[in-house]
Protein backbone atom coordinates (compact mmCIF):
# COMPACT_ATOMS: atom_id res chain seq x y z
CA UNK A 1 0.00 0.00 0.00
CA UNK A 2 1.64 3.55 -1.07
CA UNK A 3 0.56 6.30 1.16
CA UNK A 4 0.82 10.04 -0.47
CA UNK A 5 -0.74 12.99 0.89
CA UNK A 6 -1.94 15.19 -1.85
CA UNK A 7 -0.26 18.48 -1.61
CA UNK A 8 3.11 19.97 -0.63
CA UNK A 9 4.26 18.62 2.68
CA UNK A 10 2.04 15.86 2.51
CA UNK A 11 3.59 14.15 -0.42
CA UNK A 12 6.78 14.32 2.08
CA UNK A 13 5.14 12.70 4.59
CA UNK A 14 3.97 9.28 2.22
CA UNK A 15 7.87 9.24 0.89
CA UNK A 16 9.49 9.01 4.51
CA UNK A 17 6.60 6.44 5.39
CA UNK A 18 7.66 4.53 2.71
CA UNK A 19 11.36 4.66 3.38
CA UNK A 20 11.00 3.47 6.75
CA UNK A 21 8.89 0.73 6.04
CA UNK A 22 11.39 -0.09 3.82
CA UNK A 23 14.18 0.14 6.32
CA UNK A 24 12.40 -1.14 9.39
CA UNK A 25 11.64 -4.31 7.44
CA UNK A 26 15.37 -5.21 7.61
CA UNK A 27 16.11 -5.09 11.14
CA UNK A 28 15.35 -6.98 14.15
CA UNK A 29 14.33 -4.43 16.50
CA UNK A 30 10.09 -3.77 17.99
CA UNK A 31 7.96 -1.51 15.96
CA UNK A 32 5.23 0.95 17.65
CA UNK A 33 2.96 1.83 14.63
CA UNK A 34 0.26 4.72 15.75
CA UNK A 35 -2.74 6.34 13.67
CA UNK A 36 -6.26 6.63 13.86
CA UNK A 37 -8.60 3.56 13.74
CA UNK A 38 -8.90 1.74 10.34
CA UNK A 39 -5.78 3.40 8.74
CA UNK A 40 -4.12 0.52 7.95
CA UNK A 41 -2.20 -0.26 11.06
CA UNK A 42 -2.59 -4.24 10.57
CA UNK A 43 -1.55 -4.06 6.96
CA UNK A 44 1.42 -2.37 8.01
CA UNK A 45 2.78 -4.77 10.30
CA UNK A 46 2.00 -7.55 7.99
CA UNK A 47 3.85 -5.87 5.54
CA UNK A 48 7.32 -5.25 8.36
CA UNK A 49 6.86 -9.41 8.13
CA UNK A 50 6.77 -10.13 4.52
CA UNK A 51 9.47 -7.65 3.85
CA UNK A 52 11.50 -9.15 6.90
CA UNK A 53 13.90 -11.99 7.15
CA UNK A 54 11.19 -13.76 9.23
CA UNK A 55 8.59 -13.92 5.98
CA UNK A 56 9.19 -17.49 6.17
CA UNK A 57 8.40 -17.96 10.15
CA UNK A 58 4.24 -17.09 11.31
CA UNK A 59 2.67 -14.08 11.61
CA UNK A 60 0.30 -13.69 14.30
CA UNK A 61 -1.93 -11.69 15.34
CA UNK A 62 -3.97 -10.72 18.48
CA UNK A 63 -6.50 -7.49 18.87
CA UNK A 64 -5.70 -6.83 23.15
CA UNK A 65 -9.15 -5.08 23.46
CA UNK A 66 -11.01 -8.36 22.28
CA UNK A 67 -10.34 -10.21 25.17
CA UNK A 68 -10.55 -10.14 28.90
CA UNK A 69 -7.20 -9.70 30.79
CA UNK A 70 -7.31 -13.35 31.94
CA UNK A 71 -8.14 -14.84 28.76
CA UNK A 72 -5.81 -12.47 26.80
CA UNK A 73 -2.63 -13.79 29.17
CA UNK A 74 -3.49 -17.41 28.08
CA UNK A 75 -3.88 -16.27 24.02
CA UNK A 76 -0.23 -15.12 24.44
CA UNK A 77 1.50 -16.85 27.18
CA UNK A 78 -0.45 -20.55 26.94
CA UNK A 79 -1.03 -22.64 29.77
CA UNK A 80 -0.55 -26.01 31.70
CA UNK A 81 -2.78 -28.90 32.57
CA UNK A 82 -4.94 -27.96 35.12
CA UNK A 83 -4.01 -24.25 35.24
CA UNK A 84 -7.97 -23.35 35.28
CA UNK A 85 -11.00 -25.25 35.18
CA UNK A 86 -11.30 -26.31 31.59
CA UNK A 87 -7.86 -26.64 31.32
CA UNK A 88 -7.79 -30.44 30.44
CA UNK A 89 -4.44 -30.37 27.95
CA UNK A 90 -1.74 -28.20 28.02
CA UNK A 91 -1.18 -25.40 25.22
CA UNK A 92 1.02 -23.39 24.39
CA UNK A 93 0.45 -19.40 23.52
CA UNK A 94 1.09 -17.11 20.97
CA UNK A 95 4.42 -16.14 22.01
CA UNK A 96 5.53 -19.71 21.38
CA UNK A 97 3.11 -20.31 18.03
CA UNK A 98 4.86 -16.80 16.51
CA UNK A 99 8.24 -18.54 16.92
CA UNK A 100 10.90 -17.38 14.47
CA UNK A 101 8.78 -15.09 13.44
CA UNK A 102 6.10 -11.58 14.14
CA UNK A 103 3.83 -11.16 17.07
CA UNK A 104 1.20 -8.06 16.14
CA UNK A 105 -0.06 -6.89 18.95
CA UNK A 106 -3.10 -4.64 17.93
CA UNK A 107 -4.36 -1.78 20.20
CA UNK A 108 -1.98 -2.50 23.03
CA UNK A 109 -2.93 0.46 24.76
CA UNK A 110 -5.71 -1.71 26.26
CA UNK A 111 -3.77 -4.12 28.00
CA UNK A 112 -4.09 -4.44 31.88
CA UNK A 113 -1.70 -2.65 34.06
CA UNK A 114 -1.01 -6.54 35.77
CA UNK A 115 -0.92 -8.10 32.27
CA UNK A 116 1.64 -5.25 30.68
CA UNK A 117 4.08 -6.44 33.96
CA UNK A 118 4.18 -9.41 32.56
CA UNK A 119 4.50 -8.56 28.78
CA UNK A 120 7.61 -6.44 30.01
CA UNK A 121 9.33 -9.62 31.73
CA UNK A 122 8.77 -11.07 28.35
CA UNK A 123 9.88 -8.58 26.02
CA UNK A 124 13.23 -8.10 28.50
CA UNK A 125 13.97 -11.35 29.30
CA UNK A 126 13.02 -13.17 25.87
CA UNK A 127 11.58 -15.78 28.19
CA UNK A 128 7.90 -17.02 29.30
CA UNK A 129 6.28 -18.96 31.40
CA UNK A 130 2.42 -20.48 30.51
CA UNK A 131 -0.34 -19.91 32.87
CA UNK A 132 0.31 -22.60 36.01
CA UNK A 133 3.43 -23.19 34.99
CA UNK A 134 6.76 -23.53 36.74
CA UNK A 135 9.11 -23.66 33.35
CA UNK A 136 10.32 -20.52 31.92
CA UNK A 137 10.52 -21.06 28.19
CA UNK A 138 12.78 -18.97 25.65
CA UNK A 139 11.23 -17.52 22.66
CA UNK A 140 12.17 -16.09 19.53
CA UNK A 141 9.92 -12.92 17.91
CA UNK A 142 9.45 -9.83 16.62
CA UNK A 143 6.78 -7.71 18.24
CA UNK A 144 4.67 -5.19 16.56
CA UNK A 145 2.36 -3.12 18.36
CA UNK A 146 0.13 -1.07 17.48
CA UNK A 147 -2.34 1.52 19.15
CA UNK A 148 -4.88 4.50 18.44
CA UNK A 149 -4.40 6.04 21.86
CA UNK A 150 -2.08 8.34 23.23
CA UNK A 151 0.09 6.33 25.10
CA UNK A 152 2.46 9.02 26.15
CA UNK A 153 -0.53 10.65 27.61
CA UNK A 154 -1.57 6.93 29.01
CA UNK A 155 1.96 6.85 30.74
CA UNK A 156 1.45 10.14 32.31
CA UNK A 157 -2.28 8.84 33.80
CA UNK A 158 -0.21 5.95 35.30
CA UNK A 159 -2.31 3.74 32.16
CA UNK A 160 0.43 2.76 30.97
CA UNK A 161 3.63 1.41 32.02
CA UNK A 162 6.46 4.25 30.71
CA UNK A 163 9.31 1.20 31.23
CA UNK A 164 7.09 -1.23 28.45
CA UNK A 165 6.66 1.68 26.21
CA UNK A 166 10.28 2.40 26.11
CA UNK A 167 10.94 -1.19 24.90
CA UNK A 168 8.00 -1.30 22.42
CA UNK A 169 8.89 1.79 20.71
CA UNK A 170 12.29 1.34 20.11
CA UNK A 171 11.18 2.10 16.51
CA UNK A 172 7.75 4.37 15.53
CA UNK A 173 5.60 4.46 12.35
CA UNK A 174 2.48 6.53 12.25
CA UNK A 175 -0.31 6.18 9.73
CA UNK A 176 -1.86 9.11 7.39
CA UNK A 177 -5.32 9.31 7.51
CA UNK A 178 -7.41 9.03 4.30
CA UNK A 179 -8.54 12.48 4.85
CA UNK A 180 -4.72 13.19 3.91
CA UNK A 181 -4.92 11.24 0.77
CA UNK A 182 -7.73 12.85 -1.36
CA UNK A 183 -5.92 11.68 -4.62
CA UNK A 184 -6.41 8.14 -3.59
CA UNK A 185 -10.04 8.62 -2.43
CA UNK A 186 -11.33 8.07 -6.16
CA UNK A 187 -9.63 4.76 -6.89
CA UNK A 188 -9.91 3.21 -3.39
CA UNK A 189 -13.69 3.47 -3.58
CA UNK A 190 -14.17 1.85 -7.29
CA UNK A 191 -12.19 -1.01 -6.26
CA UNK A 192 -14.36 -1.76 -3.20
CA UNK A 193 -17.59 -1.29 -5.17
CA UNK A 194 -16.40 -3.31 -7.65
CA UNK A 195 -16.33 -6.08 -5.35
CA UNK A 196 -19.05 -5.21 -3.68
CA UNK A 197 -20.77 -5.07 -6.90
CA UNK A 198 -19.48 -9.22 -6.84
CA UNK A 199 -20.76 -9.78 -3.11
CA UNK A 200 -24.18 -8.30 -3.83
CA UNK A 201 -24.42 -10.73 -6.92
CA UNK A 202 -24.70 -7.89 -9.76
CA UNK A 203 -24.41 -9.35 -13.20
CA UNK A 204 -22.37 -5.94 -14.17
CA UNK A 205 -20.27 -3.35 -12.36
CA UNK A 206 -21.97 0.06 -10.82
CA UNK A 207 -21.26 2.88 -13.01
CA UNK A 208 -19.99 5.48 -10.95
CA UNK A 209 -21.54 9.27 -12.09
CA UNK A 210 -18.49 11.64 -11.99
CA UNK A 211 -20.34 13.65 -9.59
CA UNK A 212 -20.67 10.94 -7.09
CA UNK A 213 -16.90 10.55 -7.16
CA UNK A 214 -15.97 14.28 -6.62
CA UNK A 215 -19.18 13.71 -3.37
CA UNK A 216 -17.00 10.40 -2.33
CA UNK A 217 -13.68 12.74 -2.07
CA UNK A 218 -14.90 14.98 -0.62
CA UNK A 219 -15.73 13.12 3.10
CA UNK A 220 -13.39 13.35 5.27
CA UNK A 221 -13.58 9.47 6.16
CA UNK A 222 -12.38 9.53 10.15
CA UNK A 223 -13.09 6.02 10.24
CA UNK A 224 -10.75 6.17 7.09
CA UNK A 225 -10.41 2.77 4.79
CA UNK A 226 -12.64 0.58 7.00
CA UNK A 227 -15.07 3.44 6.93
CA UNK A 228 -14.50 3.76 3.15
CA UNK A 229 -14.99 -0.04 2.88
CA UNK A 230 -18.32 0.16 5.23
CA UNK A 231 -19.59 2.69 3.33
CA UNK A 232 -19.27 1.56 -0.19
CA UNK A 233 -20.77 -2.21 1.16
CA UNK A 234 -24.39 0.05 2.60
CA UNK A 235 -24.34 2.11 -0.76
CA UNK A 236 -23.87 -1.57 -3.28
CA UNK A 237 -27.11 -2.39 -1.32
CA UNK A 238 -29.16 1.10 -1.17
CA UNK A 239 -27.90 1.52 -5.08
CA UNK A 240 -28.76 -2.39 -6.47
CA UNK A 241 -31.39 -1.30 -9.02
CA UNK A 242 -30.33 1.84 -9.56
CA UNK A 243 -29.01 2.23 -13.08
CA UNK A 244 -26.09 4.73 -12.04
CA UNK A 245 -24.49 6.12 -8.63
CA UNK A 246 -25.30 9.26 -8.24
CA UNK A 247 -24.19 12.42 -6.18
CA UNK A 248 -27.12 12.87 -5.05
CA UNK A 249 -27.10 8.68 -3.50
CA UNK A 250 -24.02 9.68 -2.17
CA UNK A 251 -24.93 12.20 -0.75
CA UNK A 252 -27.79 10.82 1.25
CA UNK A 253 -26.29 8.34 2.00
CA UNK A 254 -23.70 10.40 4.22
CA UNK A 255 -26.68 12.00 5.64
CA UNK A 256 -28.28 9.41 6.41
CA UNK A 257 -26.10 6.40 7.33
CA UNK A 258 -24.59 8.12 10.18
CA UNK A 259 -25.19 8.80 13.62
CA UNK A 260 -24.97 12.51 14.14
CA UNK A 261 -22.03 12.24 16.54
CA UNK A 262 -18.64 14.20 16.52
CA UNK A 263 -17.25 11.83 14.28
CA UNK A 264 -19.67 11.48 11.65
CA UNK A 265 -18.61 11.88 8.32
CA UNK A 266 -18.89 15.29 7.25
CA UNK A 267 -18.63 17.17 3.66
CA UNK A 268 -15.29 19.18 4.07
CA UNK A 269 -15.98 21.50 0.51
CA UNK A 270 -16.98 24.50 0.86
CA UNK A 271 -21.19 24.52 -0.35
CA UNK A 272 -21.54 20.67 0.42
CA UNK A 273 -21.51 20.93 4.55
CA UNK A 274 -23.49 18.43 6.43
CA UNK A 275 -22.75 19.54 9.62
CA UNK A 276 -22.75 23.36 10.91
CA UNK A 277 -19.51 22.98 13.08
CA UNK A 278 -17.21 22.22 10.10
CA UNK A 279 -17.48 25.83 9.02
CA UNK A 280 -15.09 28.88 10.22
CA UNK A 281 -16.32 31.58 10.84
CA UNK A 282 -13.98 35.12 10.64
CA UNK A 283 -15.20 38.53 12.20
CA UNK A 284 -14.08 41.29 10.10
CA UNK A 285 -14.34 45.22 11.16
CA UNK A 286 -15.39 47.05 7.90
CA UNK A 287 -14.03 50.28 9.64
CA UNK A 288 -10.29 49.04 10.86
CA UNK A 289 -9.27 46.20 8.74
CA UNK A 290 -7.23 46.25 6.15
CA UNK A 291 -7.03 43.58 2.92
CA UNK A 292 -3.83 42.57 3.98
CA UNK A 293 -5.42 42.13 7.40
CA UNK A 294 -8.48 40.32 6.20
CA UNK A 295 -6.17 37.55 4.78
CA UNK A 296 -4.27 37.26 8.33
CA UNK A 297 -7.70 37.13 10.25
CA UNK A 298 -8.71 34.60 8.24
CA UNK A 299 -5.96 32.60 7.72
CA UNK A 300 -5.16 32.77 11.81
CA UNK A 301 -8.63 31.71 12.45
CA UNK A 302 -8.39 28.98 9.87
CA UNK A 303 -5.06 27.75 11.36
CA UNK A 304 -6.72 28.08 15.08
CA UNK A 305 -9.50 25.64 14.01
CA UNK A 306 -6.91 23.58 12.83
CA UNK A 307 -5.32 23.17 16.02
CA UNK A 308 -8.67 22.73 17.66
CA UNK A 309 -8.86 19.95 15.73
CA UNK A 310 -5.09 18.29 16.28
CA UNK A 311 -5.65 18.80 20.25
CA UNK A 312 -2.94 21.72 20.25
CA UNK A 313 -0.59 19.57 17.68
CA UNK A 314 1.46 21.98 15.24
CA UNK A 315 2.82 19.53 12.84
CA UNK A 316 -0.47 17.72 12.88
CA UNK A 317 -2.54 20.72 12.13
CA UNK A 318 -0.12 21.77 9.60
CA UNK A 319 -0.50 18.26 7.82
CA UNK A 320 -4.46 18.77 8.06
CA UNK A 321 -4.57 22.15 5.97
CA UNK A 322 -1.61 21.50 3.59
CA UNK A 323 1.13 23.80 5.05
CA UNK A 324 4.01 23.49 7.32
CA UNK A 325 4.26 24.01 10.64
CA UNK A 326 6.81 26.67 9.87
CA UNK A 327 4.02 28.51 7.91
CA UNK A 328 1.15 28.16 10.84
CA UNK A 329 4.20 29.58 13.18
CA UNK A 330 4.49 32.98 10.59
CA UNK A 331 1.46 33.64 10.44
CA UNK A 332 0.26 33.22 14.26
CA UNK A 333 2.92 35.52 14.64
CA UNK A 334 2.15 38.36 12.72
CA UNK A 335 -1.64 38.00 13.62
CA UNK A 336 -0.13 38.54 17.07
CA UNK A 337 1.55 41.39 16.58
CA UNK A 338 -1.61 43.15 14.56
CA UNK A 339 -3.67 42.62 17.58
CA UNK A 340 -1.35 43.28 20.13
CA UNK A 341 2.40 44.81 19.05
CA UNK A 342 4.00 41.87 20.83
CA UNK A 343 5.00 39.26 18.50
CA UNK A 344 5.07 35.59 19.46
CA UNK A 345 8.67 33.89 20.88
CA UNK A 346 8.49 29.99 19.63
CA UNK A 347 7.96 28.88 23.03
CA UNK A 348 4.78 31.66 23.57
CA UNK A 349 3.57 29.89 20.09
CA UNK A 350 3.45 26.38 20.82
CA UNK A 351 1.46 27.72 24.40
CA UNK A 352 -1.07 29.12 22.36
CA UNK A 353 -1.77 26.10 20.16
CA UNK A 354 -1.81 24.05 23.78
CA UNK A 355 -4.13 26.70 24.62
CA UNK A 356 -6.48 27.15 21.84
CA UNK A 357 -6.84 23.21 21.70
CA UNK A 358 -7.66 22.53 25.22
Amino acid sequence: MAYKYTVGDRCKGSSILEEKINLYARVPHYVLITGERGTGKTTLARRLHEMSPRSQKEFVSVNCASFTAELLESELFGYEKGAFTGANAAKSGLFETAGGGTLFLDEVGELSLALQAKLLKAVEEKRIRRVGGNRERDIDVRIVAATSRDLGAMVREGAFRADLLDRLNILQLETIPLRFQQERIRELFIRQMNKESAAVGRVCPFVIDDGALAAVELLEWRGNYRELKNFAARLAVQAFDSPSITEEIVIDMAESGYNPTKDSNLFIAQGIHLNRPNIVTVTLNADTDDLDSVYVKAAATFIEHALKRSRGNLRRAARSIGTTHSTISRILKKHRERVTDDPYSPGEIKEAAQSVAA
